[in-house]
């Protein structure tokens, strides 16, 4: 679970940079890539994962009230769930394929 650590860390970290602008609430949406990068790297479990520990440490430390998960602002609310749809769509779409079974 490489990837979900990494995830966790860059979503720590760009809470910690971006916690005093006003297009905060933006920060969700551009995530993706950083998402979307890890679900082809890593795989779609990892992707997954990920994705809600993002979502949970943007909830968290992010957006206000600081330390709750809950978001007070609706347009950051918003764009935070759409990152956790986006998120997980990618981590299916994306990931490599981990069997080697395949239909014909």
């Amino acid at each position: 679970m490489i990837g979900a650590l990494v995830s966790g860390f860059g979503a720590g970290g760009l809470s910690l940079v971006t916690g005093g602008y006003h297009w905060r609430a933006l920060v969700p949406l551009a995530f993706t890539i950083v998402l979307l990068l890890i679900a082809v790297l890593f795989g779609s479990r990892a992707g997954i994962v990920g994705t809600i520990i993002a979502g949970t440490i943007f909830a968290a430390f992010l957006f206000q009230p600081l330390g709750n998960l809950s978001v007070m602002d609706s347009s950051a609310r918003s764009n935070l769930a759409w990152m956790l749809l986006i998120g997980v769509s990618f981590s299916f779409l994306f990931a490599p394929p981990t069997s080697g079974l395949h239909r014909q």
